[in-house]
């Protein structure tokens, strides 16, 4: 195996994690425009007319010459874990410039489309992010209206992360969800479409492991807040709430319940551990208006999840998968924010499992890219296969069907070339990923992370996003930088 030869600092001053991350968003605005304290306390003065890319790397933030290629990593062993010949590379000054544009898998009932990070890939081999959006448009009468959805996490269930994912797959594309926690009555996820159901998830795992002190409990506030964001919109209202039902018997929470159901909402609470209080429980369901489950077993508990928010809709498709193969090959998915991966010799599969009428997800996948020579293609080949139920009843097999579709990009050995050709939309959506811990080694992996986190890149990111929605006048655009930045003032704190 070839070393990998350091890069040039002539040019820009490596920016380590734990000194830089906090000012990341100022360090892109200036660019290279000033003079920067490297870790060791030395000032560096960046020479003007420097050309290459931004990479973040374990150490932080680091510039590389365009002239300066990365030699290839020969892998010689085919179960050697993935490494990429250097980190992640960005523009200069941080500004993204170019959006994706999706390909698309379309047939009756089902759209895939796909975004990927790139159209230009480094000749010395890496990876490329593809944002995929899965949408199941409902025939009438196959899926239900849109409903306003709030859950409250209310207490260290041990179960609580899978009766949350439980409840987000029951949601529909025109659904809308908020996460409260009880312990003090803050925010988990600020109100968002359900299709981002990955980045809901994420931000609860990433708030039930916080190595933090919790703050008392206040359930009469987190009901509060769920209830204001329910009865806000039109359509059916809920509140689901996963509790451990301890510390909670007491007036005032049922007269906070009683206001909440006279308005329109249905409250419902379940069990988030085997162990659950079956009093405490009890106690937040009220007047039939609200669910309760006790069972120990979490398979029972997670039915009564199902029979609290309804699905979607109808089940259309079943066995969901979505393999990637590159020519030249292999390519394989290294990591996903949901569903699960599988690699094959020269391939990687991507697992979704099923879809439902009205159904709306959108996942982040990390597909790797083997070197090869420069201004040649490389096309990955995406697959579609799935067992159509449409037709039958939904405990029967289905019809196997394929699709595919090919998503273009050449090979170039210009790393600013490369930099400033990248797509922001979908490097936007997974920082926001990568913050919340759901692609752990998207951008630097497990260096960075130790070090203090992404935020501020993340935040970087999103701002990047609302500039350049501006500059296009796209809503789509301001529309997911709009999210971003709605999840980001929330998870970051």
């Amino acid at each position: 195996m070839t070393a990998r030869r350091p890069p040039r600092t002539r040019d820009f001053v490596r920016l380590v994690a734990r000194a830089v991350l906090p000012a990341v968003a100022a360090t892109f605005a200036v660019a290279c425009g000033g003079p920067q304290i490297a870790r060791d306390g030395t000032v560096v003065f960046p020479e003007k007319g420097a050309r290459g890319a931004a990479i973040v790397t374990s150490n932080g933030v680091e510039f590389r010459d365009r002239e300066d290629v990365p030699e290839r990593i020969v892998q010689r062993d085919p179960s050697e874990p993935w490494r990429a010949p250097i980190g992640f590379i960005l523009p200069r000054s941080g500004r993204f410039t170019e959006t994706s544009r999706p390909t698309v898998l379309t047939t009756t009932g089902l759209a895939v489309a796909m975004r990927p990070s790139d159209t230009r890939v480094p000749s010395w081999g890496g990876e490329v992010l593809v944002r995929i959006d899965v949408i199941a448009p409902a025939a009438e009468g196959t899926a239900r209206m849109g409903e306003r959805i709030a859950l409250v996490l209310d207490g260290d269930g041990e179960d609580m992360q899978a009766l949350t994912d439980a409840a987000l797959a029951q949601l529909a594309a025109r659904d809308r969800v908020m996460v409260v926690d009880s312990a003090g009555g803050g925010l988990v996820v600020p109100a968002l479409p359900a299709s981002h159901r990955s980045l809901v998830s994420a931000a609860v795992a990433k708030r039930l492991t916080a190595a933090r002190a919790r703050p008392p409990r206040d359930l009469v506030r987190a009901l509060r807040i769920a209830s204001d964001f329910a009865i806000a919109g039109a359509g059916t209202k809920r509140v689901l709430v996963l509790t451990d039902g301890r510390e909670h018997l007491v007036p005032a929470i049922h007269d906070e319940l009683a206001k909440v159901s006279a308005a329109g909402v249905i409250v419902s609470a379940v069990g988030s551990s085997p162990n659950a209080d079956v009093n405490g429980v009890a106690a937040i369901g009220i007047d039939g208006g609200g669910l309760v489950s006790s069972d120990a077993a979490l398979e029972g508990r997670v039915a009564a999840v199902k029979t609290a928010i309804v699905a979607a809709g109808r089940l259309q498709f079943k066995n969901v998968i979505l393999s990637f193969a590159g020519t030249p090959a292999p390519s394989h998915v290294i990591e996903a924010s949901g569903g699960d991966v599988v690699w094959r010799l020269d391939s990687g599969e991507l697992w979704l499992g099923e879809v439902h009428a009205g159904e709306a997800r959108t996942e982040v996948v990390r597909v790797s890219v083997p070197p090869w020579v420069p201004s040649e293609r490389f096309t990955f080949t995406v697959t579609a296969r799935y067992d159509d139920v449409t037709q039958v009843e939904p405990e029967e097999t289905g019809t196997p069907r394929v699709l595919a579709a090919e998503l273009p990009c050449t090979y170039d050995d210009d790393i600013e070339r490369i930099a400033n050709s990248r797509h922001g939309d979908v490097i936007a959506y997974a920082s926001a990923l990568a913050t919340l811990r759901r692609l752990d080694a998207a951008f630097v992996g497990e260096g960075v992370r130790r070090e203090g986190g992404l935020d501020n890149l993340a935040r970087a990111h999103a701002k990047s996003m609302t500039l350049l929605a501006r500059d296009t006048r796209d809503p789509a655009i301001q529309e997911q930088a709009d999210v971003l930045n709605a999840l980001l003032s929330v998870t970051s704190k």
